[in-house]
């Protein structure tokens, strides 16, 4: 009686299999599979010709490169490898081995259409009843770009390295010329057409070059020669790199619905843009926002006002209470009584309205209240509170949206909402970062970084929704 199963490597299959029996129902590659087969490539499909050699169906590819974003697997080249070695890729490319510069170039020529595919399973997660619309979770990660720190320089080392160029250019031209001119001794009157190359050569490199020197004259600080729209930015580990910032807003489920790239490493200016793309995106209106201390600002605070939103976002001083403590007349040691309109200090004494002050910035204006100390002359602490005659106070009047902001974060309700966010949209970018391992981008320029980034949100979203139908099947 044989102990083991027939052992015969070169045993030969009388019978095809099916190319469904690569892969087991429920799935990554199932679900990648039945996603893109509702997703309409016409736009895509239409940038090919009729003529030459068939192509790969852009369906192929799709399933191909979200599948690969959401495994980890985003280098053309090893998505070829893959096609040939395991099953989920081998399935999804129908047995082809598409070249991975065919890869590539899908990906690069087809960033829009991709993108746009970004929204439309957003919208299956939605119709799948895994997105509950509510309260969104909005964060930011620094990514590393895809250019060297070394390849950053100021203004002045830009001009250096231009002077650098235009004399290898100038040195190349007249070897051109002494050539030219020794082929015409051997070989009489020239063609005509190699100089004008050259020349039209040193026009585009000086045209780039102007272009780049244009926009650092708009933009003050330093341009990458590699990626001119990346910028040094500080990560979570304090490294300084070429990076740049990318935004998510997240649901309860950890869906993504908005993914954004900015090339401003301050957050502060994201949080209306993820908020109206995440309601464009969705088709409906979120009601409560929630972002870490990043996302504070008083202008931020008045567009949740208007738009009727409710905000968990604390300010950086919420939760700093050391210089308080350690000075006692600190002006956050003043408290402020809102029905009398006006402070009293440590002492007990008030600060009552004394005028008025106008501030401007770019986007708006809006006015500053100071108080006045009414007793100050007479205190013993006048001499360790201020050095001035009365002791004043300026009060924002947009304050009252930031004391709001502070008591709802402070009460049972604000802190589980905030609390929400921590545990929701930072394990989305641990997921992206260190599971899938994407802590750079291959792409450059913003728009097709920007594209990138939303394979990455897509392979995540598809990874998501695949688990959580899983668990609806159990």
């Amino acid at each position: 009686m044989a102990k083991f199963k027939p052992y015969n490597i070169n045993q030969t299959m009388l019978l095809p299999l099916s190319i469904h029996d690569f892969v087991k129902d429920g799935s990554l590659a199932k679900l990648v599979n039945k996603v893109v087969e509702q997703l309409d490539t016409k736009k895509i499909e239409d940038k090919y010709s009729e003529y030459g050699q068939n192509s790969y169906s852009p369906k192929i590819l799709l399933k191909l490169l979200f599948y690969g974003y959401a495994m980890g697997e985003r280098s053309g080249r090893k998505i070829e490898y893959k096609c040939q070695t395991d099953t989920g890729y081998m399935y999804l490319s129908q047995m082809y081995n598409p070249n991975f510069r065919t890869i590539n170039d899908f990906r690069k020529n087809n960033l829009e259409e991709i993108s746009g595919y970004f929204v439309k399973i957003v919208h299956m997660c939605k119709e799948f009843g895994m997105i509950k619309i509510g309260q969104i979770n909005i964060d930011g990660t620094k990514i590393k770009a895809n250019a060297s720190n070394r390849r950053t320089k100021t203004k002045d080392e830009y001009k250096k390295w231009k002077e650098k160029i235009e004399k290898r250019i100038e040195k190349i031209l007249e070897e051109a010329e002494e050539v030219d001119r020794e082929e015409d001794l051997l070989y009489g009157d020239k063609r005509g057409d190699e100089l004008p190359e050259a020349i039209n050569t040193e026009e585009k490199l000086d045209k780039k070059i102007e272009e780049v020197m244009k926009k650092m004259k708009e933009e003050e600080g330093k341009r990458n020669l590699t990626d001119p729209d990346a910028r040094f930015m500080k990560s979570g580990n304090g490294r300084i790199d070429t990076s740049y910032n990318c935004q998510v807003a997240v649901t309860e489920e950890q869906i993504i619905i908005s993914s954004e790239v900015l090339n401003k490493a301050n957050d502060r200016k994201a949080l209306e843009l993820m908020v109206e793309t995440s309601e464009k995106n969705l088709g409906e209106e979120i009601k409560e926002v929630a972002a870490d201390a990043g996302y504070s600002s008083y202008e931020n605070y008045e567009y949740l006002e208007s738009r009727k939103k409710c905000g968990y976002i604390p300010d950086q001083n919420m939760n700093k209470g050391t210089k308080k403590k350690r000075d006692r007349y600190h002006y956050e040691n003043f408290q402020y009584d809102k029905k009398k309109d006006e402070y009293i200090c440590p002492e007990g004494n008030k600060l009552t309205r004394y005028k008025m002050r106008r501030q401007v910035s770019q986007k708006r204006k809006w006015k500053q209240i100071i108080y006045k100390g009414k007793s100050c002359m007479s205190c013993a602490s006048k001499a360790i509170c201020t050095k001035q005659k009365f002791r004043t106070i300026a009060r924002d009047e947009r304050t009252v949206l930031l004391e709001e902001m502070r008591e709802r974060l402070r009460s049972e309700k604000g802190r589980s909402k905030y609390k929400k966010r921590m545990y929701t949209v930072e394990p989305v970018f641990g997921h992206i970062k260190f599971n899938l391992g994407y802590k750079h981008f291959l792409l450059r320029t913003i728009e097709k970084v920007k594209g990138e980034f939303r394979l990455m949100c897509i392979g995540a979203n598809l990874k998501k929704m695949n688990n959580m139908l899983a668990l609806k099947m159990i």
